[in-house]
């Protein structure tokens, strides 16, 4: 499946050259996707970067659509928002544990159980 064309706010046309996420802040503040503006084909690759970077069982949550580029707020460098010279992308704005064993494997120790009994 290729890149999309999508519409600016200002009525032009956006051809994203490919699609990747980048973390966002600390490895559990988010994932920005850029690229695209559909959020179910961005969520698959969020998912996909904040398991590998925070482990299993967690996932993005909480999509915002908007056009980011690289530059600096507060002297800081950051993506800010720009609508006529960023990329289309998917921010989602927190990654989240989807399950009470996120990221530990109960069966590593011992002969699988987990009551402490032999």
């Amino acid at each position: 499946m290729g890149p999309e064309t999508i519409q600016r706010p200002n009525g032009k046309p956006y051809r994203p050259r490919r699609i990747f996420a980048q973390v966002i802040g600390e490895e559990d503040e988010g994932v920005l996707v850029l690229g695209t503006h559909n959020i179910a084909r961005a969520q698959g690759l969020a998912d996909r970067v904040a398991e590998s970077t925070v482990g299993r069982g967690f996932t993005a949550v909480d999509p915002c659509l908007g056009w980011w580029r690289d530059g600096f707020e507060s002297g800081w460098r950051a993506w800010v928002s720009d609508e006529v010279h960023g990329r289309a992308g998917v921010l989602f704005r927190d990654v989240v544990e989807t399950g009470p064993l996120a990221g530990l494997d109960p069966w590593a120790e011992g002969e699988g159980r987990t009551d402490g009994s032999q």
